[in-house]
């Protein structure tokens, strides 16, 4: 115990650390409780239920792949296809705790192999400390740009590397090369000394997402900071790759809100209301999490302990969740939010708002059988079997969680984070299509016993079905490692069944070209799915921009309807099975 200590001691350079105090093991004291009720129905019984589902199969393909990648301490995964050839390549943001260690952007050759380009394409970002990152077209060209959230380095360090924006230039120049364009872009927080020293965003940066909140058809960032004297940030996009610092007047600055208001989390940006104004729910480590309602005037309401509807009480629950999964899980048509938590059983809440006709949520953790207690950092929710319910996939930390905190004394107050002694077996969730969960990982091959971070679902060998990409921890003092087991990227390929399916992939006119916030409806006879297309999930991860839809055993599609960010409506008759349906937005 002694040795484990001194090394954690060395987890953070430059601090002063100068004693340890016990540990405290977090135990699974509701575990018992995380089935209870599970035959009880959070929804009324939909049609679809397949009593007898084909199994879940995964193989784990990442070294013939070219991304396993050990020890490379990456926090999680973001898809796109950056080069637009057709394929989705992969950024994996890195902690630069050793040497080797920098961001990786896996280029996919399209046949589902991948080798790192990250240093010829300018995006390496050597000496950062990489928490978050998201593909987003912030200049309506057509091309993917890249937001990447950083952490500062260890006083040992001398570089410093703020947040940072990359543009682009495959429109310009023909290549997919990547210019960093924060200093030039305004990305610096209004009257701080610091970022105008670094030239952009610094400080502690976590997640990461964007979205168009104020309906102009361009994209705009928001970023979660875990710093103690800096808050989160906001930035509009003003075009002509301009941003304006709008923290402070958007009422979404948490300081001074939540106690411990600059722990890790992630912004997740959804239309939970259905008013067409994008909606913001924050989550964050060891506080509760906090939802802004969009108000429609550039500014946002904080409903969080809102009495009456519209309300998000059961947010209010003060669990370590640095992230959220966010689907129809009941297919009521509103959009429903699975926490996932370090500390204790993860949480399912189900938004109301179809039955209650106004915003209100209820936590039916119990019930769903959903509640699964393994210490999770990251989650995924996908339909993975293609049946038409969407499932989770759980990234778990280990089933002994400690808080650093409380090993070791005189640690800031914004390092709150739970440590994984011990490897844990991820978790599959299969949604048996009533309402309720059940565990089938022992035996699906996506187990993944490690010390799990990030997760993402996409279909990477463009068969119809979610692949999984799952990254692990590594930690490292002074330059060495000192896990007892070193940590990789794991590329699970889903073994599909014969299931049917539609792929949906969106371009936005009126709308941003990255469209995050459309929201598509799939009709396939008795079966109805609502998928909403999201810039982040989870911890700090991104999951593939083109939507999939799972019909089972259906053979036909009877309609797809796309509600665009612009208010714009489209459907689409009869499309054909088995295919990636391209969707442009209609008008000018």
């Amino acid at each position: 115990m002694a040795d484990l200590l001194a090394q954690l001691a060395l987890l953070f350079d430059g601090i002063n650390i100068w004693a340890a105090l016990c540990v405290t093991f977090v135990a699974g004291l509701m575990r018992g409780f995380a089935g209870f009720g599970s035959a009880m129905l959070m929804a009324p019984i939909f049609a679809g239920v397949n009593a007898q589902a084909a199994p879940l199969r995964f193989v784990d393909e990442a070294a013939q792949r070219g991304v396993a990648d050990p020890a490379v301490n990456s926090t999680g995964p973001t898809f796109g296809d950056y080069d637009n050839d057709g394929d989705l390549d992969v950024f994996v943001p890195v902690e630069d705790l050793a040497p080797g260690l920098h961001d990786r952007l896996f280029e996919n050759d399209g046949k589902g192999r991948f080798r790192d380009v990250a240093a010829e394409r300018g995006v390496r970002n050597p000496g950062s400390m990489s928490r978050g990152a998201v593909f987003c077209d912030l200049d309506n060209d057509g091309d993917l740009d890249l937001l990447s959230a950083n952490m500062p380095p260890g006083q040992a360090r001398e570089r410093h590397v703020p947040t940072t924006l990359y543009r682009n230039q495959r429109v310009e120049s023909g290549v997919a090369n990547f210019d960093d364009v924060t200093r030039a872009a305004g990305l610096v927080r209004l009257a701080n000394e610091n970022d105008a020293k670094i030239g952009g965003v610094g400080d502690t940066a976590g997640g990461v997402g964007c979205a168009d909140y104020d309906n102009d058809g361009d994209l705009d960032l928001f970023w979660k900071n875990a710093d103690p004297d800096i808050d989160n940030a906001l930035f509009r996009n003003e075009g002509n790759w301009r941003f304006v610092d709008v923290t402070a007047s958007s009422g979404v600055a948490l300081q001074g809100k939540l106690k411990d208001s600059n722990a890790q989390g992630s912004p997740n940006w959804i239309d939970f209301d259905e008013d067409g104004r994008i909606d913001l729910l924050v989550t964050n480590e060891r506080d509760s999490k906090v939802l802004f309602r969009n108000m429609g005037d550039g500014r946002f309401e904080d409903i969080t302990r809102a009495r009456r509807p519209p309300n998000g009480l059961p947010f209010l629950n003060p669990g370590n969740a640095q992230g959220a999964c966010i689907a129809d899980f009941d297919h009521d048509g509103d959009m429903d939010v699975f926490l996932p938590m370090a500390d204790q059983a993860g949480r399912m809440i189900a938004n109301r708002l179809r039955e209650r006709g106004t915003l209100a949520f209820e936590d039916i953790t119990a019930r769903s059988g959903a509640g699964v207690v393994r210490g999770t950092r990251g989650c995924v929710a996908a339909d993975f079997d293609n049946d038409g319910h969407v499932d989770l996939y759980l990234n778990n930390g280990g089933p002994s969680n400690v808080l650093i905190n409380d090993v070791i004394s005189d640690f800031p107050p914004f390092v709150q984070f739970y440590i994984a002694w011990e490897p844990a077996e991820n978790t599959l969730l299969r949604n048996r299509g009533d309402g309720t969960f059940e565990d089938v990982t022992r035996g699906s091959g996506a187990e993944g016993l490690g010390i799990g971070s990030g997760v993402g679902a996409a279909d990477l060998n463009d068969d119809g079905f979610a692949d999984l990409f799952v990254t692990e921890r590594t930690y490292y003092a002074m330059g060495k490692q000192v896990s007892a087991q070193a940590g990789r990227n794991r590329l699970l390929v889903n073994r599909a069944n014969r299931n049917g399916w539609l792929k949906v992939a969106l371009d936005g006119k009126r709308s941003p070209r990255t469209p995050f916030g459309a929201r598509v409806t799939v009709v396939a006879g008795d079966l109805v799915q609502h998928q909403v297309l999201q810039s982040a999930h989870g911890y700090n991860s991104t999951n593939d921009p083109v939507l999939i839809f799972g019909v089972g055993s259906r053979a036909t599609v009877d309609r797809v309807e796309v509600r665009w960010p612009s208010g714009a409506v489209q459907v689409i008759e009869k499309p054909a099975l088995r295919q990636t349906l391209r969707i442009v937005e209609a008008g000018p």
